[in-house]
C-alpha cells in the first residue's frame, strides 16, 4: 500500500492528521502504514483524504484501470444507497482472495 509514500515522501499529511480526519486513532494509521490496510469501510474516506483511487493507494498502476476505477469510485460516492451492499460484496471478494 502506498500510504507510506503519500505520508512520508510526499508529506501530504501526518499520521495524526489522517487519524483525526478519519476519526480513528493514530495507532490505527500507524498499523496501516506498517503491515496492514484499513477496513473496507475506511478505504473511501482514506482515498478521498489522500486524493488517490483505491488502485493508486495499493500500487496498481494500470492507467486505463485507474481511470475506470476513478469513474466507479465517483459513482460509488454519489450513491450512498448502494454503498452498504457494495462494501459487503467487496469484503466477500477480499476474504475469498485472502483464503
Amino acid at each position: 500500500m502506498l500510504l507510506n509514500k503519500a505520508v512520508k515522501e510526499e508529506k501530504r499529511f501526518t499520521q495524526v492528521e489522517i487519524a483525526k480526519k478519519m476519526n480513528v486513532s493514530p495507532v490505527s494509521v500507524n498499523k496501516w502504514m506498517k503491515d496492514g490496510s484499513p477496513t473496507i469501510d475506511k478505504l473511501p474516506l482514506l482515498c478521498e483524504i489522500l486524493d488517490l483511487t483505491p488502485n493508486e493507494l495499493f500500487g496498481y498502476n494500470d492507467k486505463k484501470m485507474s481511470k475506470d476505477a476513478l469513474v466507479l469510485y465517483k459513482a460509488f460516492l454519489k450513491h450512498p444507497e448502494y454503498q452498504s451492499s457494495v462494501k459487503k460484496l467487496l469484503e466477500l471478494i477480499i476474504s475469498d482472495i485472502d483464503g
